[in-house]
């Protein structure tokens, strides 16, 4: 199938959330987290698209570097650790699954990457959007045969976290990578994951809490003139076109880190596309998985379940 003829036009979405670059930071974080997205565009008032608001953006927006570490919201943020926030409930992939059954995985149960372990539950990786745009390219494109995903499983050690891993530290390594979730480890066995919104929420909790004592607040989600989203909006996201083809899409993929890309039109905001909304329309012309593989999805608790090790 020629997917040259799938156009920005034909899989964008048109009805989004949006902010303005004049919104107060703390509330556009909100929204985020109330919305469960990971970035909303920005426009300003004649409809003009001005740039991008996104988790990564809060986050590095709390700039709790600067935080006094005898402040109460460093002893907050100590006192949280990665066992307290982490999820057992998201998507595992195991080693052995065929590659594209994998991308319908993350497509069916919405998440942006799961990780894969073998067998005994040990990771081995993660595999993600980003991971199937290269698949996309790098096979579906060039019609090659399926392949299992420990190919394309992405290794990082910046990527693994204990379960005594403090707040803070989470949220340093959130700041300093692209990353979207990290993967808790007990010894080399996966037994939790925790996502950058649910590191967010719980920074954004403790500063509120904190705004309301006698102590200033001590981060930038304040009423000083920083606390805007101009201030700390991604401005050099240009957006495609909307007669671009679906390769030229999966290629601007591959060069951002971010998960959407707005769709403009003479500077407007005409819609955005997501990694996964590319990947729902090109996914009809992936292969079949192989019958030897077992597609079942996987999660962490039934990982932890398996190994004795490993359970919480």
């Amino acid at each position: 199938m020629d997917t040259t003829t799938i156009t920005a036009e034909e899989i964008m979405t048109q009805r989004l959330a949006v902010t303005s670059p004049d919104t107060d930071l703390s509330t556009a974080t909100e929204e985020l987290i109330k919305r469960r997205v990971s970035g909303l565009p920005v426009v300003d008032a004649t409809g003009t698209f001005v740039g991008r608001f996104s988790e990564r953006t809060a986050i590095v927006a709390l700039d709790l570097g600067t935080i006094d570490d005898d402040s109460a919201v460093a002893r907050q943020l100590r006192k949280i650790c990665a066992a307290d926030l982490m999820s057992q409930r998201g998507l595992v992939l195991t080693s052995k699954q065929d590659v594209f059954q994998s991308i319908k995985l993350l497509l069916k149960k919405k998440v942006s990457g799961a990780s894969v372990v073998d067998d005994d539950g040990t990771l081995r990786g993660v595999f993600s959007e980003k991971s199937a745009m290269r698949v996309f390219i790098g096979l579906c494109w060039e019609q090659l045969p399926s392949s299992d995903i420990n190919a394309w499983v992405v290794r990082a050690q910046e990527r693994q976290i204990t379960e005594d891993t403090r707040l803070d530290e989470i949220i340093d390594r959130f700041h300093n990578t692209h990353y979207r979730r990290l993967m808790v480890l007990r010894g080399d066995k996966l037994v939790g994951e925790v996502t950058r919104r649910d590191a967010l929420e719980a920074a954004l909790t403790i500063s509120r809490e904190q705004s309301t004592t006698a102590e200033p607040p001590a981060t930038e989600l304040s009423s000083d003139s920083k606390a805007k989203v101009e201030s700390w909006m991604y401005r050099e996201n240009t957006g495609v076109r909307l007669q671009d083809d679906v390769l030229a899409i999966a290629q601007r993929f591959q060069r951002s880190p971010a998960r959407q890309i707005p769709v403009v039109h003479e500077e407007r905001l005409e819609g955005q596309i997501s990694r996964s909304d590319l990947l729902r329309a090109v996914q009809r012309c992936f292969p079949e998985e192989t019958k030897s593989h077992s597609m079942q999805p996987l999660y962490l608790s039934s990982v932890n379940k398996r190994d004795a090790g490993a359970v919480m």
